[in-house]
């Protein structure tokens, strides 16, 4: 227990305020004596600004940790969570989290309390693995921008959330554009289609509809269910005239095995 609090002293004492600082190791250090912390959170301010995210980060910690009443607090625990969402590692993108969501409990009536959403947004983002591997933190990013767009529908920030969003559902309905091709290589036609179908459902903005509703067509047609098959083929060719699997689509229905008629009914597409 001492060696932990010897380290987290040595570490907020390594944070340079530019000011006195003596007793590093020992169980004192010198303090600004304004009970506001004002000296204290403009050095952190100039630090962001330097992009010395590190010492700022530190500095809006010890801000937060010494002066409870300060007036400056809203404004520390956004930065604290910007100083570590620009470090751009995965423990201090977690932190940034947890940094902006104490911003909005504690200051849910605050100015920027849409900017501290998108900014929980960003950082899972920032956290999201490829399509190939656990989606995680891919869901919460997806989550938090759903939050974002429910909560404030009016922020400046909404075209940035939006672009930034796309990214997020694309990854999603990769990761079960793969699963679902993984199933239709080994015959599992219906675990193909289950696979389509909630990726069509759950991110119907990805841009990837094209591959996902000629998995559908693909599953049917490999299961010698031609009319089903054509279903789908027709509604690739006149959704997505131009998709990579366009031109195989027409090929299919010009056979004349495949002539569907999509009566427009499957909730799974719509």
């Amino acid at each position: 227990m001492r060696a932990s609090q010897g380290w987290l002293l040595t570490a907020i004492c390594a944070v340079v305020l530019g000011m006195a600082v003596s007793g590093c190791g020992t169980a004192s250090m010198v303090l600004p004596s304004d009970t506001a912390g004002t000296a204290l959170f403009e050095q952190a301010q100039t630090f962001l600004a330097d992009g010395k995210n590190r010492q700022a980060a530190g500095a809006f910690e010890t801000l937060l940790r010494n002066y409870p009443t300060s007036p400056h607090l809203a404004e520390a625990r956004i930065g604290q969570g910007r100083a570590y969402y620009e470090q751009n590692r995965n423990d201090r993108l977690l932190l940034a989290v947890n940094a902006f969501r104490n911003f909005l409990t504690y200051h849910p009536s605050h100015a920027q309390v849409d900017y501290a959403q998108l900014m929980i947004a960003m950082s899972f983002t920032r956290l999201m693995r490829s399509a190939d591997r656990d989606q995680s933190q891919t869901r919460a990013a997806l989550q938090a921008y759903q939050d974002f767009h429910e909560d404030y529908p009016d922020s400046r920030y909404r075209d940035l959330a939006e672009n930034n969003m796309r990214e997020v559902v694309d990854t999603l309905a990769q990761h079960e554009i793969q699963v679902a091709m993984f199933q239709l290589g080994r015959g599992r036609y219906d675990a193909t289609r289950q696979r389509a179908h909630y990726a069509l459902r759950n991110y119907p903005q990805t841009s990837f509809r094209c591959d996902l509703i000629n998995l559908l067509a693909e599953s049917h047609w490999r299961e010698g269910d031609a009319r089903q098959a054509g279903d789908y083929y027709q509604r690739l060719v006149d959704e997505h005239p131009d998709c990579d699997y366009a031109g195989d689509a027409r090929k299919r229905l010009n056979t004349g095995g495949a002539v569907g008629s999509l009566n427009g009914d499957d909730p799974g597409i719509r």
